[in-house]
């Protein structure tokens, strides 16, 4: 008997026997809720970051590093920055900064329509190791109208991996399916992908939904070919900010910006915008980051940027 909770924040991979053809397919319940709680959207925002959220978890899925992808939308529209971030873990966290104006916008309005416009806007997907390796991005168009076609064309053309997402959501919960043709494919994987293919592109987000668990989507929608499925991998919500990171944040602020802070209000404190959770320094514990230093050194603790709050 199918388990629901097999198909709750979970993530599985699967492969067509005998081709050169892989996918994986997505749940985010928790975890999606988790994060949208974090911060009031707007209906338009939690849609399109509850879709990322689903991409960023299947996108990750397929790395063979230890690192991190990461989403990020910069425009000069309504939604001025948005980010969504999965490590290997499938751990995933999110947010982004807002006008008023994006409460005015349709639920369903296009990401090009949040960030003010395809030629005013930069969407790229970046792969991060953490391991001291090199960060490689790529930029997205936002020609096209939905978030799965973008990043679907973008694999294509960009990464040359025929392939095709599908996204859906629905309130807090987001669920994905992801199909790829593999690198080294050839012609006698052709009928399985054209077929593959086109049972994904007949894919409705209501089916996707309605999915009760991995093995009974697959083998519901996949009934002509034979699908391995491995075993379910778990996705949460975790931060990853600390009081650690927040201190190497008010050290490259620097002591002379510090003690003006301190003059005015007698504290110090930052808000993890991911999180939302509020991090405050009194003023002695303030200035004990700078124990050490040299006045007006300006010296800080080391780290990447993405060590520190956004």
């Amino acid at each position: 008997m199918a388990n629901p909770a097999q198909f709750a924040d979970a993530l599985s991979r699967f492969v067509f026997e005998g081709a050169a053809v892989r996918g994986a397919l997505v749940s985010l319940d928790a975890t999606c809720r988790d994060i949208l709680d974090c911060h009031r959207y707007p209906p338009a925002l939690q849609r399109a970051l509850a879709e990322l959220l689903a991409a960023a978890a299947l996108l990750a899925s397929t790395l063979k590093f230890k690192g991190s992808l990461i989403v990020q939308l910069q425009g000069e529209g309504p939604v001025r920055m948005l980010v969504v971030e999965c490590d290997a873990a499938l751990t995933l966290r999110a947010t982004a900064q807002w006008s008023s104006e994006a409460e005015t916008l349709a639920a369903d309005a296009e990401l090009a329509t949040l960030a003010g416009g395809h030629a005013r806007a930069r969407l790229a997907i970046t792969l991060d190791p953490k391991d001291g390796g090199p960060l490689y991005q790529g930029i997205v168009g936002l020609e096209a109208a939905s978030i799965a076609t973008l990043i679907e064309h973008y694999l294509t053309s960009s990464e040359q991996i025929d392939s095709r997402l599908v996204l859906a959501t629905a309130g807090n919960r987001a669920r994905g399916l992801l199909l790829q043709r593999l690198p080294n494919a050839g012609p006698e994987d052709d009928w399985t992908w054209e077929r593959a293919a086109a049972r994904a592109d007949a894919l409705a987000p209501a089916d996707l939904l309605g999915a009760v668990d991995p093995a009974t989507f697959l083998g519901a929608w996949f009934p002509d070919h034979d699908v391995r499925l491995f075993e379910p991998r778990a996705t949460r919500f975790a931060c990853g900010c600390s009081e650690e990171r927040i201190a190497n944040a008010l050290r490259l602020l620097g002591r002379a910006e510090i003690e003006s802070i301190l003059a005015e209000q007698g504290m110090v404190g930052l808000t993890c915008e991911f999180c939302n959770r509020r991090y405050t320094f009194i003023a002695a514990d303030a200035r004990a980051l700078f124990v050490g230093e040299a006045a007006g050194t300006g010296r800080h603790a080391a780290g990447r940027p993405d060590d520190f709050p956004h």
